[in-house]
C-alpha cells in the first residue's frame, strides 16, 4: 500500500491511507485537544473537541474520525479550528460543576487542562447546571457522574477491552446518563482502568479518595509482582506511604492497562498485621527484640537444630525477588544444605515437571487458536487473558479443558469438563487422535486409549490452526499427575506445531528457576522437608495457611518442639505466632529494590518506592547479614544491583534435579479437591487489601459440587466443605470439588 502526502499545519507529511488525522498529529507532535478519543479504544467522535479545519470543507471536521487523503491541507490551530474548539469547550462546561478544589482529578484532569487554553470566564449560557444522582459501582471506583461529559471512554473500555459490557448510556438529550447496568456494581478484573481513561473526575479511585493532591505526590517507576506479566506501573507516594498505583505504558508487557489486583493491592501494606519489629520466642512466649539480639537468636537456633547441614530446610514463596531467591539458595548451599524449594503449592514435584513456555506476550494476540487446559485464565492471569481476548477479536478460536466451566470474557467453541483424575486420560486421547490424523505412529501406551467426538474436535482445531497455542494453567499445580500432563502437552504441541504457554509457573517463579531455587539430587523438596527429619527451617515471605498445598502438614511440622523456624515476613498472624520461633520483619511490596523476571524472560528491576515501616528491612539485606553471622563466604554485597548481576550471570547445572517425593492433599477420599484462591487472596498483600476484598471477585467463596458428587459426599446446598459453603450445580465435573475462595486451607 503506497503512502499518501498531505499538509498539516504547513508541514508536508506522509501516512498510510485510512490513518486518522489525530493519529498523524500525535505522531508529528502536534497537540490536538480531545476527550473521547483514546488510542486503545474505538473511535466514537462524540465530544467534537478535536475539530480541525480542512481546506475546502465548509465546516470543521473531527480529527479522530476523519481519514487523511492525498493532497489534504489541515489546520489545527488557525482561527476557524480554534473557534470551533472553543465553542465545543463552552458547551461541555455548561453542566460541568465547578468543584475542581475538591475533585481528586484536580491537577491531572484533561478537562481542566484543555479549559485553561480553550475555555472562557464568560458563557452565553446561564442555565442551572444539572445534577446526576450517583449509582455505586463497587468498592474500587468512586463515581461523581455530575462531572461526566459523556465521552463514553468507560463504556468502550468495558465492551472492547474488559470484555464485559457493564456501563452504558441511557436517556436522550439533556437526560443522557452514563451508568452501570447491574446493581451489583462493576465486576471486571480490569475495572480500575476506567479511572485512567476517564478524562474528567467522574470516575476516581475510591481507596484514594481525599488522600492527597496529585501535585503533592512523588511518582516512582516500578513493577507489579502479582503475576507472570510484571506490569509496568507508577507508585505515587506521599509522606512515606504509597497512596495510589497507576499504569505505565509498555506495549510489550502490559500495553497501557493493569489489573485491579496490581492497582489496589498497595492497601495491604498498611494492614494492622504488619510485622514492625523483630520478635523471638522464649519459653513459649513472644517478645520484641533488637535486630542484633533477634539475628543472634536465629543463628544460634539454626546451628543448634541443624547440626547436620541436611537438617536445614529453606523455603520461599513464589513472589520473592530474584535477589532474595539467589541469596537464600546461596546461604543454604554455603551452609551445606540442598534442601531448597519454592514450589509449595505443587502436588507433583517430579524431576520432569519443568516445562517452559515457547511464546511471548506479544505473540499471544496473533494466535489463531488457543487450547486452555486447567486454567481460569481470566482471573489467574488477567493481562495474558487480555492478549487472548484480542486474538479472539481478530478471529481466533478457543477450546477449554477444565474441572469447571468458567466465565471467560470471549466466546469459546468447546468447553470440556474433566475431573483432575481424568485430565491425563483426556490429553492422551487428544494425543492419540493427533497421531491418527497426522498418520504418525502412536506410542504403544496409547493403544487402549479411546477417543470421543470432543477429543477429535480439539485435535482437528489444533491441526487446522496456523498459529495455535496450548495454555497450561495454575490448576495443574494441585494435580498429582502434573508431570505426566506436561509431558503429554509437549507431545501434543510437537504434533500440532503449537506454541506452549505454561502459566503454572506463576508469580516470580521464573526468577526462582533462574537461580536454581530447587533441590539438587542430594536434597529434599518441599514435600520431603515436611515429611522427613528436617530440624531447622528458614522461611521467606510464606503464609503458613495459604501457601502450602497441605497447610496442616506444614503447621504440624513447624510446631514440633524439636523444630526451629526462622521466618522473614512482612506480616504476622496467629499461625505465625503459634508455629514460628523467630520473626524478622521484612520490607514488603514497593518497599525494597529487586528484580522480577516476567513471562518473556525479561528481567525487570525496580527501586524501592517507600521505606518499610517500623524496623523492617529489605529481604536481601537480612539474608546477607544472616549469612555473615553464620560465617559463610561470598556475601560481600553493598546493594541489590550487585546481587542481581551475580544472579543473572549464573547458569544452573542440569543435574540440579529434585528427588521424586510428591505431596498429596489432606483429603484421602476418591473425590479430588481443587483449591483455588480468589485472585485477591494469592499473596499476603492482596489478601489484606480492604477494597479488593469487598469486590465481587474478592468475596468468591463457594465449593462447587455436581449433583452426583454431592450425593456421594452426602452434602446439600449451603453445607460447609472444608469451611466453604457448598454450591451444587452442573458447571463442575463429576468426581471433584472445586473450591474457589478467599479463605485459608483449614479443614
Amino acid at each position: 500500500m503506497s503512502e499518501i502526502e498531505f499538509e498539516i499545519d504547513g508541514k508536508l507529511v506522509t501516512a498510510n491511507p485510512g490513518d486518522s488525522i489525530i493519529s498523524i498529529a500525535d505522531r508529528e507532535g502536534i497537540d490536538v485537544p480531545r476527550f473521547c478519543y483514546h488510542k486503545k479504544l474505538s473511535v466514537a467522535a462524540n465530544c467534537r473537541m478535536c475539530l480541525v479545519d480542512i481546506e475546502g470543507s465548509p465546516k470543521a471536521q473531527p480529527a479522530c474520525s476523519t481519514p487523511v487523503a492525498n493532497g489534504m491541507k489541515i489546520h489545527t490551530r488557525n482561527d476557524k479550528a480554534k473557534s470551533a474548539q472553543k465553542a465545543v469547550m463552552e458547551f461541555l462546561l455548561i453542566n460541568h460543576p465547578l468543584d475542581c478544589p475538591i475533585c481528586d482529578q484536580g491537577g491531572e484532569c484533561e478537562l481542566q487542562d484543555v479549559a485553561m487554553e480553550y475555555g472562557t470566564d464568560v458563557s452565553k449560557f446561564n442555565l442551572g447546571k444539572r445534577i446526576v444522582a450517583d449509582k455505586g459501582i463497587g468498592a474500587l471506583i468512586q463515581t461523581d457522574m455530575t462531572r461526566c461529559i459523556h465521552c463514553t471512554r468507560c463504556v468502550r473500555f468495558g465492551a472492547e477491552v474488559a470484555g464485559i459490557v457493564e456501563m452504558g448510556g441511557t436517556g436522550r438529550g439533556e437526560d443522557v446518563k452514563i451508568e452501570p447496568f447491574l446493581t451489583e456494581g462493576i465486576q471486571s478484573e480490569l475495572s480500575g482502568n476506567m479511572i485512567d481513561v476517564c478524562p474528567v473526575g467522574a470516575l476516581t479511585s475510591k481507596p484514594f479518595r481525599y488522600e492527597a493532591r496529585t501535585w503533592q505526590m512523588s511518582a516512582v517507576e516500578t513493577i507489579a509482582r502479582h503475576d507472570l506479566v510484571g506490569s509496568n506501573i507508577y507508585t505515587q507516594t506521599y509522606r512515606g506511604k504509597v497512596k495510589r498505583v497507576v499504569a505505565r505504558d509498555n506495549e510489550l508487557v502490559n500495553e497501557t492497562w493493569i489489573s485491579d489486583r496490581d492497582r489496589f493491592s498497595y492497601e495491604g501494606l498498611n494492614h494492622e498485621s504488619r510485622a514492625l519489629h523483630p520478635k523471638i520466642k522464649k519459653n513459649n512466649k513472644w517478645q520484641e527484640a533488637s535486630w542484633e539480639a533477634a539475628l543472634d537468636f536465629a543463628v544460634n537456633g539454626l546451628k543448634k537444630n541443624a547440626q547436620n547441614a541436611n537438617q536445614l530446610g529453606v523455603l520461599a514463596s513464589k513472589n520473592s525477588t530474584l535477589e532474595e531467591y539467589y541469596l537464600m539458595q546461596k546461604l543454604a548451599r554455603s551452609f551445606g544444605s540442598e534442601n531448597i524449594d519454592y514450589r509449595l503449592d505443587k502436588a507433583d514435584l517430579s524431576i520432569r515437571n519443568k516445562m517452559l513456555s515457547s511464546i511471548t506476550l506479544a505473540e499471544m494476540e496473533s494466535v489463531d487458536h488457543a487450547l486452555i487446559v486447567n486454567s481460569y485464565l481470566r482471573l489467574e492471569q488477567p493481562m495474558i487473558n487480555h492478549r487472548i481476548r484480542k486474538a479472539t477479536l481478530n478471529g481466533a478460536s478457543v477450546n477449554t479443558i477444565n474441572n469447571k466451566k468458567f466465565d471467560f470474557n470471549y466466546r469459546t467453541d468447546l468447553e470440556v469438563l474433566c475431573s483432575p483424575q481424568k485430565t491425563l486420560l483426556m490429553l492422551q486421547s487428544i494425543l492419540k487422535s493427533l497421531h491418527n490424523k497426522t498418520k504418525t505412529t502412536a506410542p504403544k501406551n496409547l493403544s487402549k486409549i479411546k477417543i470421543d467426538d470432543s477429543q477429535n474436535k480439539i485435535a482437528d482445531d489444533l491441526i487446522a490452526a496456523e498459529k495455535p497455542v496450548i495454555i497450561l494453567g495454575e490448576h495443574v499445580n494441585s494435580n498429582i499427575s502434573s508431570s505426566d500432563i506436561t509431558d503429554v502437552i509437549s507431545e501434543i504441541a510437537a504434533l500440532a506445531n503449537a506454541k506452549i504457554a505454561n502459566l503454572s509457573l506463576s508469580g516470580n517463579s521464573l526468577s526462582a528457576e533462574k537461580v536454581g531455587f530447587k533441590p539438587s539430587i542430594k536434597g529434599q523438596n518441599a514435600a520431603s522437608m515436611l515429611s522427613e527429619n528436617t530440624k531447622a527451617f528458614l522461611l521467606m515471605d510464606i503464609d503458613l495457611n495459604y501457601d502450602f498445598i497441605n497447610s496442616k502438614l506444614a503447621t504440624d511440622t513447624f510446631n514440633k518442639d524439636n523444630v526451629f523456624v526462622v521466618s522473614l515476613n512482612s506480616f504476622e498472624d496467629e499461625a505465625a505466632l503459634i508455629n514460628l520461633d523467630v520473626l524478622l520483619p521484612m520490607a514488603g511490596l514497593y518497599e525494597s529494590s529487586g528484580t522480577h523476571i516476567n513471562f518473556d524472560g525479561v528481567a525487570q528491576s525496580f527501586s524501592a518506592s517507600v521505606k518499610g515501616p517500623g524496623d523492617s528491612k529489605p529481604g536481601w539485606k537480612i539474608i546477607k547479614v544472616l549469612a555473615d553471622l553464620l560465617e559463610l563466604k561470598g556475601f560481600d554485597y553493598t546493594d541489590s544491583s550487585q546481587v542481581a548481576d551475580d544472579a543473572l550471570s549464573i547458569a544452573v547445572s542440569e543435574d540440579n534435579e529434585p528427588i521424586e517425593k510428591n505431596i498429596k492433599d489432606s483429603d484421602d477420599s476418591q473425590i479430588a479437591i481443587h483449591w483455588q484462591y480468589s485472585p485477591y487472596a494469592i499473596d499476603g498483600v492482596t489478601r489484606r487489601a480492604k477494597a479488593l476484598q469487598e469486590t465481587q471477585i474478592g468475596k468468591m467463596n463457594d465449593a462447587f459440587i455436581s449433583v452426583a458428587t454431592a450425593k456421594e459426599l452426602q452434602l446439600t446446598e449451603g453445607d460447609l466443605y472444608h469451611g466453604v459453603p457448598v454450591s451444587i450445580n452442573e458447571t463442575i465435573a463429576e468426581g471433584c470439588v472445586f473450591v474457589h475462595t478467599y479463605q485459608s486451607r483449614k479443614g
